[in-house]
């Protein structure tokens, strides 16, 4: 078993099992020989990336590593650094861990070479869930191509991608964990904000939060506008040394957790009472929240959903395309992505028609994020919960009262 440690959670040996498992009976399906699995990126904090490696090998090595995942032999993980070795083995599931050279090929070659893989059907899957359409480094396949010119090589990463969506009882359970931890720095962040504290210093209650519990965090967003002459509608998501102020309106993106299960909230409070406009988007964004939170079933697809996020054009706002009502949510931003009003300003990513027909299955975890803007787009309030589908409905996995209206003192 793997040593405990603070950066991969350690699951049970039955867990592992049942990836590997699962996995393999859909290759079979798929008529897949091996898949070769991505690891890079990281967004800004200090969570590790690589996502879909980790799934299955419990490890990410620095800077980029692979995990060539045969249908029938044993899995081999693959990462840069010889110097290294020692500690992966420690860490890791795969009891095949190997160098590869800096650039990774060398070892990518052999071990595809020993599994006699010339003239095999290869799936690639990329480093990042399908948000994104990253896969291997453009050298990495022309390397393939022409050391196995006969392999068959086809993009998987959606695939891949639905196994991790539908979490285990002991995934849930660790999300559970991570929701605590994200309670906890939030209100710690809340509690620290009054006029004159930097946003910076603020994001780092946050750090010194996971640190105190051995967790982790991807990124966390934070920063304050003036009700009176608002500036922006999203938080930074590198707070700077700009000051919170009375009159403000703060907002807040906080994600925490172990290995790669985060919890996160979206969160909007007020230093001072907040003005008539304000006060108006916050109750809307509680109503569309709790209602999303309170009737969304499993069936229900993307098609469903749109109907609560229609209510912010019926009282004359608008939402971002670019953060629907619901979207997933467990090891960063993941399908499903539906609840944005068509048209509407900002669609940095595009609402996939594809998940408009995403079927929410138990086991599912989405962020609930009701994110109303005025029609000039300089005002704004957001309120987010993450939640796990369970076969009745949406489960909570944050007791922060986000839509509870807070107001900080200004003096």
């Amino acid at each position: 078993m793997p040593i405990d440690n603070d950066f991969f959670p350690s699951f049970s040996e039955q867990e592992f099992a049942r990836r590997r498992r699962t996995i393999r009976a859909s290759m079979q399906e798929k008529g897949l020989d091996c898949l070769i699995i991505y690891g890079a990126y990281s967004y800004a904090g200090t969570d590790t990336g690589s996502v879909n490696v980790v799934y299955l090998s419990n490890y990410a090595g620095i800077n980029h590593s692979y995990v060539v995942f045969p249908v029938e032999e044993a899995p081999t993980l693959i990462i840069c650094n010889s110097n290294h070795l020692p500690n992966a083995r420690d860490i890791s599931v795969i009891e095949d861990v190997r160098s590869g050279g800096l650039d990774l090929v060398d070892g990518l070659g052999q071990r595809l070479k020993e599994l006699r893989l010339e003239t095999g059907n290869i799936g690639i899957v990329g480093p990042l869930p399908t948000w994104w359409t990253h896969t291997i480094p453009v050298e990495h396949h022309d390397y393939i191509k022409q050391s196995f010119p006969h392999a068959r090589l086809q993009v998987v990463t959606q695939w891949y991608e639905n196994f991790r969506l539908l979490k285990s009882d002991e995934e849930i359970a660790l999300m559970e964990k991570a929701g605590a931890l994200t309670d906890l720095a939030y209100e710690e962040l809340f509690r620290a904000t009054r006029p004159g504290v930097r946003h910076t210093d603020l994001r780092r209650i946050i750090e010194g939060v996971a640190g105190r519990v051995g967790g982790k965090y991807p990124f966390s967003h934070v920063s304050s506008t003036s009700m009176a002459d608002p500036r922006q509608i999203y938080p930074d998501f590198y707070p700077t040394h700009r000051t919170v102020a009375a009159g403000e309106v703060v907002m807040t993106e906080l994600a925490l957790g172990y290995g790669l299960y985060f919890g996160k909230i979206w969160g909007t409070y007020f230093v001072g009472e907040p003005t008539r406009e304000y006060r108006r988007l916050f109750e809307m964004a509680v109503a569309v929240h709790d209602e999303a939170i309170r009737e969304l079933k499993p069936g229900m697809t993307g098609r469903d959903v749109n109907q609560w996020i229609e209510r912010f054009r019926e009282a004359g706002y608008v939402a971002a395309n670019a953060a629907p009502l619901v979207n997933g949510w467990s090891t960063y931003n993941h399908a499903p992505h539906f609840g944005a009003i068509e048209g509407t300003p900002d669609a940095s990513i595009r609402a996939y028609p594809k998940d408009l027909d995403f079927i929410l299955q138990p086991g599912h975890c989405v962020g609930i994020r009701s994110y109303p803007i005025s029609p000039d787009m300089k005002q704004a309030v957001w309120m987010g919960t993450t939640c796990v589908m369970t076969k009745d409905g949406l489960k909570k996995l944050h007791a922060c009262p986000v839509n509870q209206l807070r107001v900080v003192a200004q003096t």
